[in-house]
């Protein structure tokens, strides 16, 4: 069985492998805008790899305009202030 590489959607470490970039970083360029806000599932949160290529060439304003994100932001935030 052969897996893809990169894999399609990564967590905080496998993230900054790739990148390159410390996990405080990714953590600080989410907060930013500067990169993607991740899926969060069962707690685990994961970042679409596609996504963050996007990104990292160059096309920022195809990932921080998408509304998907956008709507995904907005709602992580309000369950965020109402505590859960």
């Amino acid at each position: 069985m052969s897996l893809p590489y990169p894999p399609p959607y990564q967590d905080l470490a496998t993230l900054a492998e790739h990148t390159t970039l410390a996990p405080r970083t990714i953590e600080e360029w989410v907060k930013l805008g500067k990169l993607p806000t991740p899926k969060v599932r069962e707690g685990k949160r994961l970042w679409k790899w596609k996504e963050v290529e996007r990104y990292l060439d160059g096309d920022a304003g195809a990932v921080s305009s998408a509304p998907d994100q956008e709507a995904e932001r907005i709602k992580n935030a309000t369950r965020a202030a109402a505590g859960g």
